[in-house]
């Protein structure tokens, strides 16, 4: 395909995004957990903005199956607003496995804010948004 078709392309999938009103998030995916499949609710987001605003830490591993269910809860956009800290690639990610370390992690996924007691398990956003409340 040439350039020029690939532009008329590009332009013309542009066009239908814009008039669909579909929402195309420039955000990629940055963390070592897969990205879910599930799409963010009102509700996801805002607890997510809350519990970065708490402080909360989200401690997991890329190949646990609790964990992928607890980021298919918050969903995309809500997902990456979530500090995660990866617990299972020692040589990829040292300080991040270094902090699962230094916070005792035993169990994942875990939930951590400072103040508070630590929360372990797969947890609704209902839960984690009583939780994190300030």
């Amino acid at each position: 395909m040439s350039i020029l078709k690939r532009v008329k392309y590009l332009a013309l999938i542009s066009s239908f995004t814009l008039v669909l009103g579909v929402k195309v998030s420039a955000e990629t995916w940055n963390k070592p957990i897969p990205e879910p499949n599930s799409e963010s609710t009102p509700q996801s987001i805002k607890v997510a903005d809350q519990l970065s605003t708490a402080g909360a830490k989200f401690f997991g591993a890329h190949w646990c199956p609790a964990c992928k269910e607890q980021l298919r809860l918050f969903g995309k956009e809500a997902g990456r607003k979530l500090n995660y800290v990866e617990c299972g690639m020692p040589n990829k990610y040292p300080l991040q496995v270094k902090q699962c370390k230094e916070a005792d992690i035993k169990t994942i996924p875990t939930w951590t804010r400072p103040g508070s007691n630590s929360l372990e398990g797969v947890q609704t956003i209902k839960r984690l948004e009583s939780w994190s409340k300030l």
